[in-house]
């Protein structure tokens, strides 16, 4: 599925490609999407559209930040890296 971003006067932000809602609060919403982790920081925020069938959620309030998160790596175990 495609991944997109629209953010409309601060004011109004629709994200497609949404596959999990980790938390949902005024102040930020953290979400997995089909192109990775997204925070989305802000202030007086409401989820005022979520459509699961088509992994569209729609956030309005004051948006002050997006940021994706690279995923994590799983670690190499402290024998694996001695013995290479």
């Amino acid at each position: 599925m495609e991944h997109s971003i629209e953010l409309k006067n601060r004011s109004s932000l629709t994200i497609s490609g949404v596959e999990h809602i980790y938390s949902f609060d005024d102040k930020k919403v953290a979400i997995r999407t089909t192109c990775g982790e997204m925070v989305v920081d802000g202030e007086n925020l409401d989820m005022s559209k979520l459509s699961i069938d088509e992994k569209v959620i729609t956030i309005t309030g004051t948006i002050d930040g997006l940021c994706y998160s690279k995923s994590k790596d799983p670690q190499e175990s402290f024998f694996k890296k001695l013995f290479k």
